[in-house]
């Protein structure tokens, strides 16, 4: 890691903690020795952070101090880098488009030894199995529109029974796992569903919208199905 990369890893450790964190423990997660952290700490300071603290007694970042912009160590660039290239391989033709946008962006902006480890990542994807959903490759982009605005949508799909079913749906979330799935509820049966998207062969996204609070709706799915939470931390 270099020093660049460790003042970043640093700052990104004291930012979340709210309480003095000792040095001794800030330097082994550093894998680095006191003397080394107290430089780094010295610097960070001269640079316009506020840290305050003193050997033996721990550290403690004040806010007010912005990191800058988009400074990245080498594991989340390979960490972008493989999500987004797996955009890239799904067959949301809308996303996969953003994703070359995006990466684009981020590239511009980069200092000149990551842009090179953006673009030479050795990070690799390759998924197959999804050829089915070509004929409507605007399907999952509809599907997160509606989401987003909360529309409700109607749905053609095959059953367990192979039976063509007709059905209004509120539109949750589109689960992953190892194929797309719909979550959505019903607000007749009042109940959650999930539907392998490609069994969709009708989708039309309605200009009513549903009322349920989604983001509740959503966690009281992921409960049930006994997922992890998926907010940001």
């Amino acid at each position: 890691m270099s020093r660049t990369e460790r003042l970043i890893v640093l700052l990104q450790y004291l930012r979340q903690r709210r309480y003095p964190v000792s040095g001794k423990l800030l330097a082994s997660d550093l894998n680095v020795s006191l003397r080394t952290l107290y430089r780094d700490i010295a610097l960070l300071n001269s640079q316009g952070a506020n840290i305050e603290g003193e050997p033996g007694l721990g550290y403690i970042l004040r806010p007010g101090f912005m990191l800058p912009p988009l400074m990245f160590t080498m594991d989340e660039i390979d960490a972008l880098v493989l999500g987004n290239k797996w955009v890239i391989e799904q067959k949301d033709v809308v996303l996969a488009k953003s994703a070359h946008s995006f990466i684009s962006k981020i590239a511009a902006v980069l200092p000149e030894e990551q842009r090179d480890q953006l673009y030479y990542s050795p990070m690799f994807v390759k998924t197959e199995g999804y050829s089915k959903i070509t004929d409507n490759n605007l399907m999952l982009s509809d599907i997160r529109r509606a989401i987003y605005h909360k529309s409700k949508i109607v749905i053609t799909f095959l059953d367990v029974n192979n039976t063509h079913t007709v059905k209004t749906a509120c539109p949750l979330s589109i689960f992953f796992n190892n194929e797309f799935f719909l979550v959505s509820w019903c607000e007749v049966s009042r109940k959650f569903s999930k539907l392998q998207v490609e069994k969709i062969e009708k989708l039309e996204v309605l200009s009513e919208r549903y009322i349920q609070d989604r983001v509740l709706l959503l966690k009281k799915w992921s409960e049930k199905e006994g997922l992890p939470d998926n907010n940001l931390s």
